[in-house]
């Protein structure tokens, strides 16, 4: 099933690949650290401060003058594994958030290239000739794009498929976790992965949280649901390949994903 999109599809595949070795191996490095301070009969304390300098102060004699900002982190022997666990957790989200932006800019990569190559699409989409690559849209401007350049199997894939993903709803989850992990340290709004009871299952199953309050949750990830999240990100990617590979552009300007 070869096509001109393949190479974007490796480039995808080769990065996915890359984030999830890094954070396997930042997963095991950190986790032998913490079970070889907790496990021995010994005295242990982390401590850290954030020390700056003021850039429109004067030197000494072109050396700068770093200060205290007041800000410090302590962790003792007996909360280093909680410690532990925090830092793998953001490790994961920004291995996922980075993930799911290898995906986006594959989505674009494909739909450019569908732009350039054929007028069709060009004219459903509305779209100028002259658009470059940088200017292709993101979110759920480009997930519109994509649904109607990959034809009607996007709609019969999302509609019957072995692991029952919605793409839509799919697409939805995924975009907004890795929004709040980039923008919101992590805290998403309930009502952004609540649209729907699938909604809210397909994060579920994806991603662990805690409580913040009747309006936020905390997204975490370790390292076993990180590579699940990460291997149905690829997925994706394939049922998209699959898409523009072996079918034609929609005749319909109104698609409706379900």
């Amino acid at each position: 099933m070869e096509s001109s999109y393949k190479s974007y599809l490796d480039i995808f595949f080769n990065r996915i690949l890359d984030l999830r070795y890094s954070a396997s191996r930042i997963n095991m490095v950190i986790k032998r650290d913490a079970e070889l301070i907790t496990d021995k009969d010994i005295k242990f304390i982390s401590g850290s401060a954030l020390i700056i300098s003021d850039w429109t102060e004067p030197t000494d004699n072109g050396w700068e003058i770093n200060f205290h900002t007041g800000v410090t982190r302590t962790t003792l022997k007996e909360n280093y594994g909680v410690e532990i666990n925090r830092i793998i957790s953001s490790e994961c989200c920004l291995a996922y958030a980075q993930a799911f932006e290898a995906l986006e800019k594959y989505l674009k990569d494909c739909a450019y290239y569908k732009l350039k190559n054929d007028i069709s699409f060009m004219e459903m989409i509305k779209c100028e000739e002259s658009i470059a690559r940088e200017m292709m849209p993101g979110g759920d401007q480009l997930f519109k794009w994509i649904t109607k350049a990959c034809g009607t199997s996007f709609q019969e894939s999302s509609r019957k498929n072995n692991k029952n993903i919605k793409f839509k709803q799919f697409w939805s989850v995924l975009s907004e976790v890795r929004h709040a992990i980039t923008h919101s340290s992590s805290n998403v709004k309930i009502s952004k992965i609540k649209k729907s009871s699938y909604h809210f299952a397909v994060f579920e199953h994806l991603f662990s949280y805690t409580v913040i309050d009747d309006k936020t949750y905390h997204v975490e990830l370790d390292y076993k649901r990180l590579e699940r999240v990460i291997k149905y990100v690829a997925e994706f990617g394939y049922q998209i390949y699959k898409c523009f590979s072996l079918n034609k552009v929609l005749e319909s300007d109104n698609l409706a994903v379900t």
